[in-house]
């Protein structure tokens, strides 16, 4: 075998496989691991090679309340091969059991102690785009849904053909779907990234070296003993290589634009991705019916605070997929009056507002003390672009005659013009306060603000936007101008 893992003849050798293996299956361990340290996830323990799981002994995650989950890793060095419903009914090199064979089979010896058993295949290959059954995977990575409901001719060929290969009925069949999952693409980079993700959330630091510490502490597990680390002994771990870098956050998850992200550790998701109009997530924007800005989307923000004050959370980290308006109302929702503290992953970044940062240098195209008094007011933030022209073109387009102010840092506009998290929220103290100065001098009924701003920069905004005249906001529709959004009163 040579260096990278491949035999003299090119072909990856099994020892190679195994290392792949076991690195993926090393950062899925400290994965789940550090859940335990996320508030409200209901992750209880992490087992690694756990003695009784059967075929999907890998990681074993018990929660305090519903199924356990059961993660069995499926990794190769080259990904020549894609994943197919022939792979996965394909026989050992010994004549044994397949894939999904031995799945099932766990599924149901696990199904004799507890209730609907939660199994996830995790593996490096890609689903073959031709592949029946594999390309049905809906958003959860399951198959039960579509498979269910599909009609073609390939589709029920290969229907019947699972149920022959496992023995069962077309009912078993379809309840053993429903229980398991298929997450594919599941390099270690990728799960690096995860890992990264699930420890801003636990308040453990995310850089390289935090990462090479944790898959060692697993690897030292497996070497050791094989039982279930609570959160105390993950605690005791990270506290033991230094790790700890800030109190824990609870997780809510909004999804107003891709159907195809789930948050598995999320206290609260809101799942807006069918009010909005578009195919996919870079077309969708505006609702289908804009008065569920305020009928529909607003009170289920409000109904997510009073459920995470319910649950004690006071920390929390925003995740999604999102345009700016609604980036800025959960900053809103979740500022510090309304006793929280908000934060979000910014390109690898923890955004969270910091403390004793002065107003940062911006420019104003005008003067507040010019605006007529009494009027409605637009202001419109020019941080990554320049939105005064569609903006000023929209405002006419009303027939009302709102003067407008556009705000720019310092160094002008364009993609770079934020260094960093602090130049970031100074420059959100100073756009607070000409809203706040406004507000003073002008009086108006409403404020219109326009957004053209990184998401991060957004939440930081909404999360001091307080003793602000009442706030309208807009959601962006490129060329068809903007649609009103969410409303934040005085």
């Amino acid at each position: 075998m040579n260096v990278n893992g491949t035999s003299a003849a090119g072909r990856p050798s099994a020892s190679g496989a195994r290392l792949t293996g076991d690195d993926v299956q090393h950062a899925v361990a400290w994965h789940a691991a550090l859940r335990t340290l996320v508030p409200n996830t209901g992750v209880r323990g992490v087992t690694v090679e756990a003695v009784e799981a059967g075929n999907v002994d890998d990681v074993v995650i018990t929660k305090a309340h519903g199924p356990n989950e059961y993660v069995q890793v499926k990794a190769t060095v080259s990904a020549e091969r894609a994943a197919t419903l022939d792979w996965l009914c394909e026989p050992t090199r010994a004549g044994g059991a397949s894939i999904l064979q031995r799945f099932y089979r766990a599924w149901i010896d696990l199904s004799r102690n507890e209730t609907r058993p939660q199994l996830t295949l995790v593996t490096t290959r890609s689903i073959d785009p031709a592949d029946p059954v594999l390309t049905l995977r809906d958003r959860h990575d399951r198959l039960d849904g579509r498979l269910r409901h599909a009609t073609s001719a390939h589709a029920l060929e290969a229907r019947a053909r699972l149920a022959q290969h496992l023995n069962c009925t077309d009912d078993e069949l379809l309840r053993f779907l429903a229980d398991l999952r298929f997450r594919t693409d599941a390099s270690e980079a990728v799960w690096r990234d995860h890992v990264a993700e699930i420890s801003y959330a636990a308040g453990v630091r995310a850089d390289e070296a935090a990462f090479r510490l944790g898959i060692a502490e697993v690897r030292e597990w497996v070497k050791t003993n094989r039982v279930e680390r609570s959160a105390d002994d993950i605690r005791d771990a990270i506290d033991r290589l230094g790790l700890q870098a800030t109190e824990p956050f609870t997780v809510l998850a909004i999804n107003a634009l891709d159907d195809h992200v789930v948050h598995p550790d999320a206290a609260v998701t809101l799942d807006w991705v069918d009010r909005f109009r578009g195919t996919e997530a870079r077309n969708r924007r505006g609702l289908k019916s804009p008065q569920e800005w305020e009928t529909v989307l607003r009170p289920q923000l409000l109904d997510a605070q009073r459920e995470l004050r319910r649950l004690g959370a006071r920390r929390i980290l925003i995740t999604g997929t999102m345009r700016l308006p609604t980036w800025f109302t959960a900053g809103v929702i979740f500022q510090e009056t309304a006793g929280f503290t908000v934060a979000k992953v910014k390109d690898g970044e923890l955004w969270v507002a910091p403390t004793g940062v002065p107003p940062a240098a911006i420019s104003l195209s005008g003067s507040v003390s010019d605006l007529p008094v009494g009027r409605d007011v637009a202001l419109a933030l020019a941080i990554s672009a320049d939105l005064t022209a569609d903006v000023r073109g929209y405002l006419a387009s009303t027939g009302r005659d709102i003067p407008l102010l556009t705000v720019r840092p310092a160094a002008g506009t364009s993609n770079a013009s934020i260094a960093g998290l602090e130049h970031a929220f100074g420059v959100a103290v100073a756009v607070r306060d000409i809203a706040r100065e406004i507000g003073r001098k002008v009086r108006p009924p409403v404020l219109h603000l326009f957004l053209a701003t990184p998401a991060g920069f957004a939440v930081l905004l909404g999360g001091i936007w307080d003793r602000v005249p009442a706030t309208q906001t807009y959601e962006d529709l490129t060329i068809d101008g903007y649609e009103p959004a969410f409303v934040i009163p005085n």
